[in-house]
């Protein structure tokens, strides 16, 4: 079958290869991929970056759904035919602290499918019998009225959702403020409108034009754009000088730290999703001064899964609008490129011709 590969850690060492296709064992299962999303963390592996995330060569691709079309003769809760998506979990020990508590995520030897071990960018994966064992609901059934291509981007909203309600606690008529209009930050727009959020502030850049355009779409009502505005000046005003309850940082700059801590009403809360490998270089003291807490964030939970499910089920939550380009796996540089240039906001791999854009 045809793969995706990462066989290097330096940038540009990825290539299509023929590989085979996986043989699984008595307690496993096998997924024939329908749909792949391209994710800004394939493209952060494909330049190189977080090099320590990779197990080379590996697959990537971790945002994929599809139909499982074999199981092994002792896999009970699952048959062939049933439609799937992943959480994207590979391997996790099932004893740690962690795993124990149901925040597979965080087990400190999970490895994540797509670059610790080989995810959906190819035909075929397979999902052990030990991981499913472990973290039985590492699969989640799709249901009917939802396509695989939306099935496939569940992934960031998932983590959207676990930002803006579990760690952001936001309530109806707070205030919100959104650093970054990619499809993390376009997410959490939809869940702060969803949660009944008062003034939904999207900060962006000139050249966000068309993502600032979705912003509007799902629900923020101001946009500033932080080349061209004071953004503390119009949170002031936009707020009437109370500031947000809640800052939701999916641009990952340190600059907005120094700006959030600020922009946040006196004990209010900022989820930090992005990253900067730099180090911050600041005091930490406005955070204590005005009792402001920073929540790290990092992906999401069986509860964010659950919910999500159930809100996309009932129309409830947009991501056909989030898909902007449908490409096949031989387009990838073409497709990966089209991220990299904020041309295209999700972007599927597809074996479906007729679905197929021009790029």
């Amino acid at each position: 079958m045809l793969a995706l590969v990462k066989y290097g850690t330096g940038p540009g060492e990825t290539e299509l290869r023929e590989v085979p296709v996986p043989k699984i064992g008595e307690d496993d299962l096998l997924i024939e991929i329908k749909a792949a999303g391209i994710c800004g963390s394939d493209i952060a592996y494909d330049n190189g970056d977080h090099p320590d995330h990779l197990n080379c060569p590996v697959i990537l691709g971790h945002e994929f759904s599809g139909v499982i079309s074999k199981v092994g003769k002792n896999v009970k809760d699952w048959k062939v035919g049933d439609r799937v998506v992943s959480d994207n979990t590979g391997y996790v020990c099932g004893k740690c602290y962690a795993c124990t508590n149901g925040q597979f995520l965080s087990c400190p030897d999970r490895l994540g499918m797509g670059y610790g071990m080989d995810g959906g960018f190819t035909d075929y994966v397979k999902i052990s019998g030990e991981l499913l064992s472990r973290n039985p609901n590492t699969l989640f059934t799709i249901p009917e009225n939802i396509s695989f291509d939306e099935a496939a981007i569940l992934d960031p909203i998932c983590n959207a959702y676990k930002a803006v309600i579990q760690e952001g606690r936001i309530l109806p008529g707070e205030d919100i403020i959104v650093y970054g209009v990619g499809p993390l930050g376009l997410f959490a727009i939809q869940i702060a409108k969803l949660a009944g959020c008062a003034n939904i502030i999207a900060v962006g850049r000139e050249k966000d034009g068309e993502r600032i355009k979705i912003a509007r779409k799902y629900g923020a009502n101001h946009i500033i754009k932080s080349d061209k505005q004071d953004v503390f000046e119009e949170v002031k005003r936009i707020t009437k000088g109370d500031m947000a309850a809640v800052c939701i940082d999916a641009a990952g700059a340190n600059a907005v730290m120094e700006q959030a801590v600020h922009i946040v009403r006196t004990g209010g809360r900022i989820v930090r999703i992005g990253y900067d490998k730099r180090s911050y270089g600041q005091t930490l003291d406005p955070f204590t001064d005005r009792g402001v807490s920073l929540i790290g964030h990092f992906g999401y939970d069986y509860n964010s899964w659950k919910n999500i499910l159930r809100l996309l089920e009932l129309g409830k939550v947009d991501l056909k609008g989030m898909i902007s380009h449908h490409i096949k796996l031989e387009d990838w540089q073409k497709g990966f490129d089209r991220v990299r240039s904020k041309e295209a906001i999700k972007i599927i791999i597809t074996k479906d011709e007729s679905s197929l854009s021009n790029l």
